[in-house]
């Protein structure tokens, strides 16, 4: 139990997972090509060697790439992309 006598749940109130859409800011459906080149966009704004003084940008970073590899993951023919 946490410090104020209830079971520790973390700092976050997240349900779970961001929505890698959201993050990487494409629509549900876009093509491997939009995806790629949201990702180098963000990537350009959140790596962490653009501002090393911000330890919040490797985070960001992180998240980043997971959203990135959620949608780009090989899929199977004919299955609609989460």
């Amino acid at each position: 139990q946490g410090p104020w006598g209830r079971p520790w749940r973390g700092l976050s109130t997240r349900k779970g997972p961001p929505d890698p859409h959201t993050v990487l800011g494409v629509r549900p459906g876009a093509s491997p090509r939009e995806i790629r080149a949201a990702f180098l966009a963000r990537c350009k704004e959140v790596h962490p060697d653009g501002d090393p003084s911000d330890p919040s940008r490797h985070g960001r970073f992180l998240l980043l790439a997971e959203a990135y590899a959620a949608l780009s993951a090989p899929r199977a023919p004919g299955t609609p992309r989460e």
